[in-house]
């Protein structure tokens, strides 16, 4: 019993400690720079399982809330409603990798899900924050433009990767996730 939780704890922080890296690695790219902290996130998820995926994120925030240089900004940030989203679209990814068949296409859904639930908290924070705190209304289009089509291929690209590293970590490492 005590091995079991030494793991968890383990892994909790393992994950949340690659989702702070994530938020610093970066690809440019023609559109936005691709980051990999929802990459991370989901992987927590569908590896973790909702419960300690969630619980991992949840280790990530509250190091970022602290003070520690995990992510920029404050809850005043108009961006921070995606990292609120980290939590349950790590909850979803893992809830999909639970209830759905061990294969690509539950990890790949899961992947999907999870960031989809990510982009529907982080939106419309962003939107009242930049409305109501910063004072700069945005338009539907530049919404669905700026934050969800401009975003959406990068999203779609680490969805794949988050299930072919799945597929590669369980076939791997079979039931330790």
């Amino acid at each position: 019993m005590k091995n079991s939780h030494v793991k968890n704890i383990t892994l909790c922080a393992f994950f949340a400690a690659l989702i702070a890296i994530g938020t610093h690695l970066r690809i440019p790219t023609p559109l936005l720079p691709l980051t990999f902290q929802t990459l991370f996130v989901v992987l927590a998820g569908l590896l973790l399982g909702k419960k300690l995926g969630a619980v991992s994120v949840c280790v990530y925030v509250a190091a970022g809330l602290i003070g520690l240089p995990v992510f920029t900004g404050s809850f005043l940030n108009p961006t921070f409603g995606y990292i609120i989203g980290f939590i349950p679209g790590a909850w979803l990814a893992g809830f999909i990798a639970e209830k759905f068949p061990a294969k690509f296409l539950t990890w790949l859904g899961g992947a999907l899900a999870g960031i989809a639930l990510i982009y529907a908290f982080g939106i419309p924070y962003y939107y009242l924050m930049s409305k109501y705190y910063l004072g700069n209304e945005l338009g539907a289009k530049s919404l669905l433009l700026y934050f969800v089509l401009m975003p959406m291929p990068g999203d779609i690209f680490k969805s794949f990767l988050a299930a072919l590293i799945t597929q590669r970590i369980k076939k791997q490492f079979g039931n330790y996730f």
